[in-house]
Formats: C-alpha cells, sequence, structure tokens
C-alpha cells in the first residue's frame, strides 16, 4: 500500500512514515506540489494509491469529486486537519493496519472519515462519497 498524503497534511507525515519503514508520498515529493486537485487525483486512482486528506471540500466540488468517482479513488479524510504532526503520525501508525485492510479489500471508489480518537466513519457533518 503506497498511502499518498495531499499538501494539507504535508510533507512530515510521509517523510516520518517512510522513517519508520511505511510507503508514504507527498504531493511535493512527487512534482504534484501546486497542481490542481483533480489532476492529483486522477494519477492516485490510475496508481491504486490511497489518498490521505483533511481537505473534506473536494466532495462538495463538483469536478473533485466526479474524478474520485471515475478513477475509482480510495480516499480517508482526517476529520480535523489541525492536529500537530506528531498526532497525525501516532493516528497513522495506530490505524495503518485498517487502512492496509480498507485498501486491499473495500471496492473503489471510497471515502472514509477519521477521527482524532481513531474513530472511522462513512460519513461526517453531511458529507459522503
Amino acid at each position: 500500500m503506497i498511502l499518498l498524503c495531499d499538501e494539507d497534511i504535508g510533507t512530515g507525515v510521509p517523510k516520518a512514515l517512510t522513517l519508520v519503514g511505511r510507503d508514504a508520498r507527498s504531493l511535493v515529493e512527487l512534482g504534484w506540489g501546486g497542481k490542481p486537485d483533480v489532476y492529483w487525483l486522477a494519477e492516485a486512482g490510475r496508481l491504486g494509491w490511497l489518498v490521505f486528506s483533511s481537505n473534506k471540500k473536494m466532495l462538495r466540488v463538483p469536478s473533485e469529486r466526479a474524478v474520485i468517482q471515475k478513477e475509482r479513488v480510495g480516499i480517508v479524510f482526517l476529520t480535523n486537519g489541525e492536529e500537530h504532526l506528531a498526532t497525525q503520525l501516532w493516528l497513522l501508525l495506530v490505524k495503518w493496519p485498517w487502512l492496509e485492510d480498507i485498501d486491499c479489500l473495500l471496492p473503489r471508489p471510497f471515502a472514509k472519515f477519521l477521527s482524532p480518537n481513531g474513530r472511522v466513519s462513512d460519513s461526517y457533518r453531511n458529507l459522503k462519497l
């Protein structure tokens, strides 16, 4: 499994995950920083990478939502994007087995919502895929 962290997550989380043996990438590392969301979402879908983001607005923007569906993107949204790097890293490491499971077992496209306490849901404040 490759976890693709978008610009809202930044570069620190994927770098730290890589240091502890997890396969994670950032948009900046791939040269996709600053590209429109529709561009890198399509690439993530084609590559079969799992996306990690706090930008839940992607589900409200028609063109971005359409790409998520068309390119069969699996995406996990952090419900609160204000956690510190250490908190995000801890959360991802604790949930890593679950991330691997949904990456290979859930039919795509899908969107899951992960709260800072580790709770997972299929919707968040009336948002769902």
